[in-house]
């Protein structure tokens, strides 16, 4: 009897031995970062305000830019970053403008080529790209703005290249007649995304994750409107917009500066599903891809919103061809 009990005893021991190793072996790190807490308190505080740090639009049209420029006082212009191709960028610049790529912004950053002590002023072809980089650096506590519409806000002549990209887009009203009016609610909660970079900054974890999207974070109406149940959709309007002029079927109205926080809307997002975000020009969606992105989802920004697809049913937010003469700010 007393041997069957020591051998219990014994086999009791092992079992807590190997289990205390594996403890030993994985212990629970009260001290981890909780990086997607990080992103998520970053994105709420600017999106819920969407105002840079001197509390201006993130948006900024041509005609403020060309005042500032043209005031004859230089301690007021803005750093312009100019996201084009070398070859279009060489064809027609705003004065001044550096010439990068989103590829390269973070090591830009770095470096101090674009310093968080100025005012920056990001400048693409439409205002898709540059806004995709202005929410990237006021998450980081720069003072950004978007050039709204881009270089086709500024001209359209031959002389500069692809100035008609926002003309040919709102050529016609491909999808205009599927606009639905019928409300679609989310209903299921789903667990955040966990972010893993090792980083313990909020601007630390977004930088390494910011190469993750840049290839990918925008899609076209005809590619959203040829499947919708595809994705989960986000109109990015008011209420009262999202049911006139109407939204894409089955998308969800998340109103803006009040649905982004994780215990609003943030919390139906799906992991598994694209998401589509759009607006009326494709630039703030373009922006709350950005944000999406370093949280960890697969989303994307619908390309000139509803403009694209839809010109003529919106009464507010309309491209519009440039009739100001804004030469005296393009060089070569």
């Amino acid at each position: 009897m007393f041997r069957k009990y020591l051998m219990l005893a014994l086999i009791v021991g092992l079992f807590f031995a190997i289990g205390c190793s594996d403890d030993d072996n994985n212990p629970v790190d009260p001290k981890k970062t909780d990086e997607f807490a990080l992103v998520e308190a970053a994105g709420t505080a600017y999106f819920s305000t969407y105002v840079t740090t001197s509390g201006a639009s993130p948006n900024i049209t041509t005609g403020a830019l060309f005042t500032l420029l043209q005031d004859g006082d230089a301690t007021n212009d803005p750093v312009i970053v100019d996201y084009r191709a070398a070859a279009d960028y060489a064809s027609g610049h705003i004065r001044g403008a550096i010439n990068i790529t989103l590829a390269t912004l973070v090591d830009k950053l770095n470096d101090n080529t674009i310093p968080k002590t100025k005012k920056i002023v990001n400048v693409c072809y439409t205002g898709q790209n540059s806004s995709y980089a202005t929410a990237f650096m006021n998450l980081l506590g720069y003072d950004a703005q978007s050039l709204m519409f881009g270089m086709c806000g500024v001209s359209t002549t031959a002389g500069v290249n692809k100035t008609d990209l926002w003309i040919n887009q709102i050529a016609a009203d491909e999808f205009a007649s599927q606009l639905t009016a019928t409300v679609s609610t989310p209903s299921t909660v789903v667990p955040f995304p966990t972010l893993s970079t090792g980083k313990k900054s909020a601007e630390e974890i977004m930088k390494a994750r910011f190469p993750l999207g840049i290839s990918s974070w925008s899609i076209t109406a005809a590619d959203v409107f040829a499947n919708p149940s595809n994705y989960f959709i986000i109109n990015y309007w008011p209420n009262a917009e999202y049911l006139n002029p109407g939204h894409i079927p089955g998308a969800f109205c998340f109103e803006p500066k009040v649905s982004l926080g994780k215990d609003q809307m943030l919390k139906y997002l799906p992991t598994d599903k694209t998401i589509v975000i759009y607006c009326y020009t494709g630039q703030t969606s373009a922006q709350l891809a950005c944000y999406l992105q370093m949280l960890g989802y697969n989303a994307k920004s619908l390309m000139f919103g509803q403009n694209g697809f839809a010109y003529n049913t919106l009464t507010k937010s309309k491209y519009t061809v440039p009739t100001t003469d804004y030469s005296a700010i393009i060089v070569k």
